[in-house]
């Protein structure tokens, strides 16, 4: 028996009913079969849907919505156009729609970003069906369910029965941006490429940090030097609260090898960072990487014991909040600089004040040496240790008038200090000057003026990441980085003398005692003369 229209109508109401039930309970099934996103390859298609397409998640997708449903901190790096903002602005939808009183700020690095941001949710939200949400101006006279309205960033989704709205706000970074609003969700977007991105992380952080919540999610492409890249590198290790996942340039089941391999040819410089396979091709320099000569296979060594008639300095980019390196260098006879030992620490890592740096230092220039048969604990040779000018500096309230050389030396450093030559333009090509290849005429080899220890693990990794600066590609830029790249440039600098001399052979003691004689009777002829 065929269904009255009015049982048609019932049944219809307890179908919707049980589909936002559904989508209530599952975000996945809200965003697969409900929300629609912009596919403009449909832009020339007769499609009556236009440029509407459905949101079928990829499987790494799904990992990623997965992870924002049970992860508070989630930063995602990420190859470009995998759809990763879509998908947080499906999910941040599924939140305010199906939650009252749900708070989303989205931060973007421009207006026209964030107001883009707002455009990819109206449309989300326009394609729902009406039975779920209906927009607020054109709204059915008779329509009690939840409506949305909108201005230029921000949209309001009024819940039916008085429940409090939830609110999507769109924003442009500024250093004040973080104290300005209280949220649920925090949506970084592109988060490597906004400004004063530590400043409004500081900011914001406490205003999601609740017991009961508080969710981060920070998308971008890599960004060498910034303040997310420094927090993935954290996430990695484990040294901060943030879930890190890195989505592929296969992510996208439909990039092919074969596309890949077109996309490496016609991005030679740059496939690496906008495509890369992991997380370490996502954060080199590629193209404008400051020193693209640098090789492991040509500049890193393994140790070995350091003659001890070689010249040895030191240097020393100074930290207390920001990082510091220390570096131990050798000069051999030919002028090939072995950087031997490194001493530095990163932002993750416990804070060490100048004295206590100093001890330390004076602690890894300790060796035991066999003497008449017995160990003999020493301390190597330093000509000098060369310090930034910073380091010389005193401040108006310090009422003791020390500057850092001064703690250093309370900390036990019982060599000479002398200053750096700081000019950036000059380092980066005193740099460039030292990793210069050349073929070893004995081995056949390429090899270079400088050598770095496998022991120094921390300048090894930096140097290749290191980028040009943007408006002067004669230096390197100043970022979060360089602080190795700095006591490097400092030691080669002050390294402009004389090569070690060669240890002269001994003589033999026939030799010796012939030389003896001969440089007396010289003296004796010279007196009767």
């Amino acid at each position: 028996m065929a269904l009255t229209e009015q049982e048609q109508k019932e049944l219809q109401t307890l179908l919707e009913l049980e589909a936002l039930d559904t989508c209530k309970e599952s975000a996945q099934h809200f965003i697969e079969n409900y929300v629609k996103i912009e596919d403009r390859d449909k832009a020339t298609d007769d499609s009556i849907e236009g440029i509407a397409a459905p949101f079928t998640l990829w499987p790494l997708q799904l990992d990623v919505l997965n992870n924002f449903l049970v992860q508070r901190l989630l930063i995602v790096l990420k190859a470009r156009q995998l759809g990763l903002s879509w998908l947080a602005l499906a999910y941040a939808v599924w939140r305010i729609v199906f939650f009252s009183g749900y708070q989303v700020v989205a931060l973007s690095k421009r207006e026209e970003d964030a107001k883009e941001l707002v455009r990819r949710v109206k449309f989300i939200l326009k394609n729902l069906p009406d039975f779920m949400i209906q927009e607020k101006k054109y709204a059915q006279s008779t329509w009690k369910g939840s409506a949305w309205e909108t201005t230029a960033l921000s949209i309001t989704i009024h819940h039916p029965n008085k429940q409090e709205p939830s609110v999507f706000n769109s924003m442009t970074s500024a250093p004040d941006s973080g104290r300005s609003f209280t949220a649920n969700l925090v949506i970084l977007d592109e988060w490597a490429f906004q400004q004063w991105a530590e400043q409004i992380w500081s900011a914001a952080y406490p205003t999601i940090n609740r017991p009961s919540g508080g969710q981060v999610i920070g998308i971008s492409t890599a960004k060498i030097g910034t303040l997310f890249e420094e927090t993935w590198h954290m996430a990695v290790k484990g040294a901060n609260q943030f879930k890190g996942i890195f989505l592929p340039w296969w992510t996208d089941p439909r990039r092919t090898p074969e596309w890949y391999e077109q996309t490496k040819k016609d991005l030679p410089h740059s496939y690496l960072q906008e495509y890369p396979s992991t997380a370490e091709e996502a954060f080199s320099a590629g193209e404008a990487t400051a020193f693209p000569e640098f090789s492991i296979e040509v500049h890193v060594c393994k140790p070995f014991p350091i003659p001890e008639h070689w010249r040895k300095w030191a240097s020393v980019d100074n930290g207390y909040d920001d990082p510091f390196a220390f570096y131990w260098s050798a000069v051999s006879e030919d002028g090939t600089v072995y950087i031997y030992r490194e001493f530095t620490r990163e932002k993750e890592e416990p804070k060490l004040i100048y004295s206590d740096q100093a001890t330390e230092f004076m602690e890894r220039c300790k060796f035991t040496a066999i003497e008449d048969g017995e160990a003999v604990d020493k301390i190597e040779k330093l000509d000098y240790i060369v310090a930034g000018l910073d380091a010389w500096h005193t401040h108006v309230r310090d009422i003791s008038g020390k500057n850092l050389i001064d703690y250093y030396m309370d900390g036990g450093i019982k060599y000479g200090f002398i200053k750096a030559v700081t000019d950036r333009k000059l380092g980066k090509a005193t740099v460039h000057e030292y990793l210069k290849p050349y073929v070893d005429e004995n081995t056949g080899k390429w090899t270079a003026k400088l050598q770095i220890f496998d022991t120094c693990t921390k300048l090894i990794e930096t140097l290749p990441q290191l980028p040009k600066d943007d408006k002067n590609p004669e230096k390197v830029a100043d970022c979060s980085i360089d602080h190795c790249f700095d006591s490097l440039r400092y030691n080669l600098l002050a390294y402009h003398v004389a090569y070690t001399k060669p240890v002269e052979p001994e003589t033999p003691l026939i030799r010796s005692h012939k030389d003896r004689i001969a440089k007396n009777s010289q003296k004796f002829r010279r007196k009767l003369m």
